[in-house]
């Protein structure tokens, strides 16, 4: 096979790499549904087409009949990331959720789902519909999201029709992770599968390559009025990374506004031209720690 990078400068560069890369991925037992080194490498290979890396493959895409299904977080994230499309949710609420895309800056449509197209398609009656009236704006969400996705952004995925798992008739819980079917005979009911959501991975690994305290995380969080970073737009979870980096470097930078520019140039720029944003934090980490003094404060 040929050379196939993933984010962060990971490379596969024969089946090899993939078999080692998987057979990792298996060992590590954080992913319940793919327990295989097989199973895993079918899934990254699935979401390096559809331009994930590994850990986001693992989290969010799902082999359903031969088919890849991806969660409407992750379709959202592709949608933000594009240098061509972009979204605005204009309505959200409890009877429906309204998504503008735009194209280079021009809106091109709008994707509406509502409790009467759910009610319409029989949602609210099939496997998913405890989920459907239990969190209903999440659902409705990750509809109008997939509908819109397919109808005007079909390139992002280069030409694959992509679907949620709810679409292709899985069980899916509010984040639309798929739920454990395997001991539906059983003893306790059906559990949902433990796989993290991937702002909430996001925040945490950089939180922990800063050594930054969980307790200030929870606390900006409540100032937010959430529980966890996935329950925020993306441009918020931003800011968080943003606040953490610049807490870090404060008693290494000299002056806050140097520490922000620095910031902007090795991370930011570097994730808007497509590198990993865990790597560009850590070589800016390295960076600041080589280039300068810790500022000693009276």
């Amino acid at each position: 096979m040929s050379d196939q990078h993933l984010k962060g400068g990971l490379t596969i560069r024969n089946i090899d790499d993939l078999s080692r890369l998987s057979n990792m991925l298996a060992k590590s037992g954080f992913f319940s549904d793919a327990k295989e080194a097989a199973q895993c490498g079918v899934k990254v290979l699935a979401g390096m087409e559809l331009g994930f890396g590994a850990i986001a493959s693992m989290v969010g895409v799902h082999i359903i009949n031969g088919k890849p299904s991806i969660g409407a977080n992750l379709m959202a994230a592709a949608v933000k990331r594009s240098d061509k499309y972009n979204y605005r949710i204009t309505r959200h609420d409890n009877d429906g959720c309204t998504i503008v895309f735009y194209e280079n800056g021009e809106a091109i449509g709008e994707s509406t789902f509502t409790l009467d197209d759910a009610q319409a398609a029989g949602a609210l009656e099939g496997k998913n519909g405890h989920t459907w009236k239990k969190f209903p704006r999440n659902m409705m969400f990750n509809r109008a999201m997939s509908n819109g996705v397919r109808w005007y952004c079909p390139d992002i995925f280069a030409g694959s029709v992509t679907y949620t798992p709810e679409e292709l008739d899985l069980m899916v819980d509010e984040e639309g992770n798929t739920v454990d079917i395997s001991a539906v005979d059983q003893q306790p009911p059906l559990t949902t599968v433990q796989t993290p959501h991937p702002q909430d991975l996001r925040v945490k690994l950089i939180r922990t390559l800063l050594d930054y305290p969980v307790d200030l995380v929870k606390e900006w969080l409540s100032f937010q009025d959430v529980d966890r970073p996935s329950q925020l737009e993306v441009s918020k979870v931003d800011e968080l990374i943003k606040v953490m980096c610049l807490a870090w470097a404060s008693n290494k930078i000299d002056h806050p506004l140097h520490a922000e520019n620095s910031y902007k140039k090795h991370v930011i720029a570097v994730v808007a031209q497509g590198g990993d944003e865990l790597e560009a934090v850590h070589k800016w980490i390295q960076h600041v720690e080589q280039t300068n003094h810790p500022v000693v404060k009276a």
